[in-house]
């Protein structure tokens, strides 16, 4: 009896079990729409307000322009040459900081003011030198005199003395004929201008060697001055990036920005002590980059006359996104890195919206070669299932407008469009956009009419049992 009323107790629950689930069952095959599959070929009518939800867009197939591209990753850097660190040469104290980073600055604006003793020193400096300069030209001005005077007089004086000597001579030939005081006075005379005329060489030897000596000094002096002088800010010069501020304030120096750019960084507080070489801010030009990426040694040879291709840029890693910025390969490393078995390649771009930004991370599509006349679509118009690739086919007109899967065979892509061997014809109108999630939508069953409005019943649940 007790297993009898067990078994009679096991029925009761099933039935009642299956009285809970029968309403279920029958409620989810009502809600199944008249004329709707889940086949996957089957086609999608679309309405405007899914075909918003999807995003969903359409275009006719053409020919068009497919390229051989090698895709690459890289990073964004300022040119070197536009990239400017401004930095006193000498120790100073901070007066003024004109800009604020972010602050786009023209070549030539002022950006700081450091007071510097050293420098004002070594204006000095210069200074003195160049006015030990001035002293030794005058000096060497009157040994140049001296020498030429003396070179003037020692050959009248060696010719004197030479005519005096040979009357002298001939005196003597003459014999008792000639006075005797005559031939003495003539004799005195040739000796004296003979010891003038020494005299003077000795002079004119003295004169020449330090006529040399003062030009040495003068070159030496001249040169120090002028070694210094390029140490120090220009006084008047619109292309300086130092120039002196305050001509009664010797040390006070005034930096310009040496570039049209950005104030990217701020060091310097007004007040603060600065080094010979420390930074007090920096500007960077970013209207041109450079794009350094790393090309894997099997993709060198594709790229051995890549100089000048065209590359385009898109922000992030992935070919999805758009087409930021255009640029040109500018150099190809020869040489291969060991460790990475990569080659250094160096991209120019042009970044006037500075839409690049230094230390991003891009994509870079480098083109190899082109083919004008192929049927393409884009990339986004494409499902792959598996080793499969279709697309959706957009028949129909007005309220009559279908989507049908339409398998197809893929060539050659690039990172814009994909080639179509087989299964589009130009005059093909698909789904470019939306289309994967066109493929999630349940099709509908041609001659099978589809339910228009629900009807309300007395269970509330829009249908009648």
């Amino acid at each position: 009896m007790a297993r009898s009323r067990a078994a009679v107790g096991l029925s009761a629950l099933a039935l009642a079990t299956a009285a809970i689930l029968i309403p279920v069952y029958a409620h989810e095959g009502h809600n199944k729409p008249a004329g709707a599959t889940f086949d996957p070929n089957a086609p999608k009518r679309v309405s405007e307000a899914t075909a918003a939800a999807i995003g969903l867009a359409t275009a006719e197939v053409d020919f068009g322009q497919v390229e051989d591209v090698v895709r690459l990753t890289g990073m964004v850097r300022a040119r070197p040459d536009a990239l400017v660190a401004v930095s006193p040469r000498y120790a100073g104290v901070v007066r003024l900081v004109a800009v604020q980073p972010g602050d786009f600055v023209e070549k030539g604006a002022t950006l700081a003011e450091v007071d510097s003793p050293e420098m004002a020193k070594l204006l000095y400096d210069v200074r003195r030198l160049e006015g030990e300069t001035e002293r030794l030209n005058a000096e060497l001005k009157r040994a140049e005199s001296q020498v030429q005077s003396l070179e003037i007089e020692l050959p009248a004086l060696t010719q004197g003395a030479e005519l005096l000597e040979a009357e002298v001579q001939r005196l003597t030939s003459a014999g008792e004929n000639v006075s005797a005081n005559l031939l003495t006075q003539r004799r005195s005379e040739a000796i004296k201008l003979r010891a003038d005329a020494g005299l003077r060489g000795v002079a004119l030897e003295q004169a020449r060697a330090e006529l040399v000596s003062l030009r040495k000094q003068v070159a030496t002096t001249r040169a120090s001055a002028e070694a210094l002088r390029g140490t120090l800010p220009a006084e008047s010069d619109p292309h300086a990036v130092e120039v002196l501020a305050d001509p009664t304030r010797p040390g006070l120096i005034r930096f310009l920005a040496p570039i049209d750019g950005v104030v990217t960084t701020r060091s310097a507080a007004v007040g603060q002590g600065v080094e010979a070489g420390q930074p007090l801010l920096t500007i960077g030009d970013f209207a041109r980059v450079q794009i350094e990426g790393e090309l894997p040694e099997g993709l060198v040879d594709r790229l051995t006359a890549a100089s000048g291709s065209k590359v385009r840029i898109r922000r992030g890693v992935g070919a999805a996104s758009d087409v930021v910025a255009e640029g040109t390969v500018r150099f190809v490393s020869p040489v291969i890195d060991a460790t990475k078995r990569t080659a250094h390649v160096l991209v120019e771009a042009e970044n006037a919206k500075g839409l690049l930004r230094q230390g991003q991370f891009v994509d870079l599509s480098i083109v190899i070669a082109a083919n004008d006349s192929a049927v393409v679509i884009p990339a986004s118009a494409i499902v792959k299932d598996s080793p499969l690739l279709y697309v959706f086919v957009r028949e129909g007109k007005g309220d009559d407008v279908i989507y049908k899967k339409r398998d197809i065979a893929a060539g050659v892509r690039d990172d814009r469009v994909v080639e179509i061997k087989l299964g589009l014809v130009p005059g093909d109108v698909i789904a470019v956009s939306g289309a994967f999630s066109l493929s999630q939508l349940r099709g509908f069953v041609p001659g099978v009419p589809e339910p228009t409005s629900p009807v309300q019943s007395s269970d509330g649940h829009g249908h009648s049992h």
